[in-house]
This record gives structure tokens, sequence and C-alpha cells, in this order.
């Protein structure tokens, strides 16, 4: 049964302190400003003040929990329909993409805030001459009337293609509601070769994997036509064996793609002249500490400039994170080098770019699966696709200070899917001890102040079981709460990798649902190194006859917290294997593209 709290309404914990609403003073200021100006007649004045009302709302250093921020943000976007839904008010056209990009934050707000949606509002704009603008900026996944959007993708590609990658934003904090992810798969079901790129596009292309859609492939496929029809570059190189390149936002230590894809681009060093290039981040934010050279690419918000390129000498170029940021995306759709590679820093198929092979792992990938699961050729390494690195961590032994079961769910914001809600959430039900979930959601769901929608819910769905909401921590703090759970649940269907590792370094054992795909096969191929074959389920039912027992049966759990403890870790899991073949595996390539003939998956 949930336990609310009294003082916010909400059956969680809060873990920080709310921050002051000083700043909520500004946006009243702000609101009434967009009243005077409307006043006056002047469209552009009062699209300049309802753009900085979106942009204080967006700024506010406020997660929306109590009720006076809720109430404060909700009126404040209220007040701004009001205005922009009246016939007479026309957006200039140069406030029309700038107004675009806050369509979620709208639909967040109205639905976390004002427990609504702009059903109504999109009632009023009907018949008026900005009708298919206002509707767009109006309509989003949360909505519960439909619009036509294979009519409008016909009507106004362009628009439509915009609204497309700025709606989708809404899976950060709404994949835990199942109405959302019913209407983003409409969405995608309407997409047809008229899709254009856009700025954003990355939105889509990132978070169309996480809810488990079979449209994801044909989603990718129209974005990566739609960059080769109309951002094709040509770029020309004089390729040297022994020279290849790295593309990479997120070489950081610390950081997922690093942490998993080290030892691979360590490997490379004694046979390659390696080069990281960038778009995004100053040199000085990476790790260049496994490259002989940097490259900066520039890169203007919608197109790359690839002449830094011109007369390169890379004979292949590797993406360990491709999907994470517009330009991998861009990337990855033009011929840079003879060969092109991708990696499982985000671990899925680009699904009709110009790469070339996908690198993966024995462990974990299925071969008869690879044309299902990939466009690029499947390339499987000795071990997983992935080297985890050991943990920083040292354990100092903390434990959990109240009675009730404790289960640390490591759960990105964007993976928290409402079928795994449902599917915990009855399993919990029918256990005889007290539960408390801790997850640890990251930054995802507060983006585009989605969490009081977020809050919302989780509150609703999981009734069964107390919630703990743990905010994004540095990472020694993330690990000390997790020092304290009793076992660890993963979430599905995109589950984790590092997390997963995480716990084991913890000795948490972890229960987890085994799928199609890399990313909920890398868990359990983790698991079954460990020597915890019995925490990995194959079906949404036997993970949760599997959670019941674990709940009711603290012996049961106990044995394998011992089996942990008593495991060589650092050789069974957190080891290398798989680097050297990686760089060989690159020298034959880049000497022969043909080395390896056909198009079956390459088995090292």
């Amino acid at each position: 049964m949930s336990v609310v709290d009294p003082e916010f309404d909400f059956p969680f914990d809060q873990m920080t302190p709310l921050p002051p609403v000083d700043p909520l003073q500004e946006l009243q200021t702000a609101t009434r400003q967009v009243f005077v100006e409307y006043a006056t007649g002047d469209h552009a004045r009062t699209s300049a003040a309802i753009l900085r009302v979106l942009q204080l709302l967006h700024g506010l250093p406020i997660l929306g929990v109590d009720e006076v921020e809720r109430l404060a943000m909700g009126r404040a976007v209220e007040a701004v329909l009001s205005v922009f839904c009246q016939p007479d008010y026309l957006v200039p056209e140069e406030y029309g993409y700038p107004l675009l990009i806050f369509n979620v934050l709208i639909a967040n707000i109205m639905e976390g805030c004002l427990l609504t949606t702009t059903d109504s509002h999109i009632l009023l704009v009907r018949g008026q001459s900005q009708m298919v603008f206002k509707s767009l900026l109006l309509y989003s996944a949360r909505n519960n009337c439909e619009l036509d959007i294979s009519g409008l993708f016909v009507l106004n590609p362009d628009l439509t293609s915009r609204w497309l990658y700025q709606t989708w934003k809404v899976v950060f904090s709404g994949n835990c509601s199942e109405k959302v992810t019913a209407n983003l798969s409409r969405f995608l079901s309407f997409m047809d070769h008229r899709l254009l790129p856009a700025s954003d596009m990355q939105e889509l292309y990132f978070g169309c994997t996480y809810p488990g859609f079979p449209e994801e492939r044909r989603a990718k496929e129209l974005i990566n036509h739609s960059i080769q029809k109309y951002v094709s570059v040509s770029v020309k190189s004089r390729p040297n064996p022994r020279k290849v390149a790295v593309f990479s936002e997120y070489w950081s230590r610390g950081h997922s793609v690093h942490r998993t894809l080290g030892k691979y681009i360590e490997a490379l060093r004694p046979h390659f002249h390696v080069t990281l290039l960038h778009c995004l981040r100053d040199v000085a934010d990476l790790d260049t500490s496994m490259f002989d050279a940097t490259q900066w690419i520039p890169f203007d918000g919608a197109a790359l400039d690839l002449s830094a390129l011109t007369d390169h000498e890379f004979s292949a170029v590797i993406f360990p994170d491709v999907g994470m940021t517009l330009p991998s995306i861009m990337m990855v759709n033009q011929r840079i080098a003879p060969v092109q590679m991708m990696m499982t820093g985000h671990p899925v198929s680009t699904f009709g770019s110009q790469v070339d092979y996908f690198i993966s792992g024995q462990k974990v990938d299925v071969p008869m699966l690879a044309r299902q699961n990939y466009s690029e050729r499947l390339v499987l390494l000795p071990g997983y696709g992935a080297v985890h690195e050991l943990p920083s961590y040292r354990p100092q032994g903390r434990t959990k200070t109240s009675s009730e079961i404790l289960l640390n769910c490591s759960w990105y914001g964007q993976k928290i899917h409402w079928r795994c809600l449902q599917t915990v959430n009855e399993a919990l039900r029918q256990c005889s001890q007290r539960v408390k979930l801790r997850i640890f959601a990251g930054n995802a769901p507060i983006l585009h102040k989605g969490y009081p929608a977020f809050l919302n819910e989780i509150s609703r769905q999981m009734t069964s079981c107390w919630v703990e909401l743990a905010p994004h921590l540095p990472y020694d703090e993330y690990m000390g709460l997790m020092e304290e759970g009793d076992f660890a649940i993963d979430v599905f269907p995109y589950a984790g990798s590092n997390t997963v590792a995480d716990n084991l370094h913890l000795r948490k054992p972890t229960l987890v649902r085994e799928g199609y795909r890399w990313f909920n096969r890398i868990g359990p191929a983790m698991l079954r190194s460990a020597g915890l074959e019995d925490w990995i389920a194959t079906s949404d039912g036997e993970y949760q006859r599997k959670l019941i027992r674990l709940v009711n049966d603290p012996d049961y759990v106990q044995e394998y917290r011992i089996r942990l403890q008593q495991a060589d870790l650092e050789t069974l899991v957190f080891h290398s294997e798989g680097a050297p073949e990686f760089a060989q595996f690159v020298k034959n390539v880049v000497s022969d593209n043909r080395f390896y003939p056909g198009d079956e998956p390459i088995i090292l």
C-alpha cells in the first residue's frame, strides 16, 4: 500500500530539500507582460512575451513538487495559452519554431501541474487562419484527442516533421505512461517519405527505442533517408591503413560510453594512429589520453562543416555512441571512410545509415537474430561487446536504516516503461513483506519540466509499495545509497548495462528480464558469468514470480549474496575479453574490406 507523505501528498520520500520559490516572482511578472503586449495588438511583442514566459519556465530551478510550485507553473501556462488561442493573435513567422520547441514543456506542465491536457485549447483554434501551426504546438502524446498527422504530413511536411522531433521529448518523463507510449506509436505509424531533416532529429532517433515499438526501424530508416537525400556531403579521402578515427562527444572518464568501450579503443593504439573527432564539446572536457590527435568538426546546429576532413587519411571511422547527439546521426549518414563501424555505447542499430559493421559480443547477441536487429553486418567479439571498467567506488559497509525490503532500481527516466511498472506492482501486491523501491531516475524526468507528470504517473501505478525517487547524484553518493539495498531489480524492455555492473560490484544480486536485443541481454550475460542464472527471467510472468520469491524468502537472497561475496568478479565480469580481437578485426578490414566475404555475422 502506498504511504502518503503528508507534506507533498505523494508516496515518495523526498531526498533533497526543495529550492526556494523566489524565481516564481519573475515568472508572474513575465506572465502579466503577455497580457500587456496583447492589449497593444503588437503580435511580435506578444510572441516575444510568450516566448519569455516559456523560457523562464524551462529554466526555473524547481522540480514542481509542492503545490505552490505546481500552481505557479500551471497558471503561467494557462495564461499564455489563453492569449495564444485567441483568433486575432497571429504568430509571426520568425517566432514559429522558437515557440514550437516548447511543445512538450507545455504538455508536461498541463498534465503534471493542472492534471489536464490541451484538448480544449485545440478545439479553440479550429477554423483559425493558423490552425495547423497552433494545433501542432498544442498537441502531444499526452493528449486524449487525435489529430490527423498523416494529413498534416501531406499538407505541411516541414512543419509536421519539426513537430514530430520536438514532441518526442515527452519520452523522458512519459515512457511510464501507457497512453503516452500508445500515442507515440501512433505518431510513428503516420511517418512516410515526406519526413524532412530538421534540428532535434536526435530526439526521435534516440528516443524511439525505449518504448519497444516495432516502428523503431522504419522511423530510423526514414530519418536516415532524409539526411542522405537532403544533407549529403561528399568527403574526399586518401586512406592510410595505419590511420583510423573515433567520433564521440561522450569520451570522458566516468561516462557510460567510456566505461564500457575504453579498453577497445585503447587496444588500437599499438597498431594505428588514432584521431578523436568531436563537434559539440570542448576538447578539454574529453579524455584524449588514448588518442594521437584530435579534430574538431564545426557544427552550426543544423549542418556539419566537413571541410576539415578534406583529404583526410582515415581508413576507418569508429562510432561508439551513435544516436546520442545530432552530429553523430549526421556523420553516420555520410561516407567518411572506406570502413565505418559502430559500437555499443548506444547499443541499437542505425537501421539504414552508411555504417558497415556493428561491434557486439558472442555472450550477448544471437547470430540468427542479426538481420532482425541490425542493418549493419554484425561482428561478434569474444565476450560482451563491452568491457566494463571495475567501478572505482570502494564499499563502505552502509546498511539500510528501515525495516522494509529495499530494492535498488537503477532505472534512468526514459527506460521506466509502464509494462515494467505494472509487472513489478502486481508482484509486490502478492508479497507478504513491505517493500520500498529506491528508483535512481537521474535527470531525464526533470527535462522539459516533466517531473510533476512523472510523479503523478508513478504514484498512480505503484500502489503496492513505497517509492523513493533519487535525483541525479554524484557517483559515490549513488553507490553509497545502492549499498543499502537488499538486492536490485532491472527495468525492461530497455535494460541496464553499467547499472548491472554497479550492483554486481556491490555484491547485490540483480533480477533481470532477458529479451532479444543487446540492451536487454547484456545484464543476463553478466549474471551468467557471475553464476546468477536463477536471477534471469525470460518472460514478464517469470519476472513476477521470481520477484515474489526474492521478497518473501530473504534466506534465498542471502545465499546468493554470499556467492557473490566469494566470486572473483574481476575475472568473471570485469575483464578485457574481446579487446585484442577488436584491434585485429580493424586491422583486417582496413587492409581489405573483403577480408570477411559474405554478409553473415562475423564470429571472431
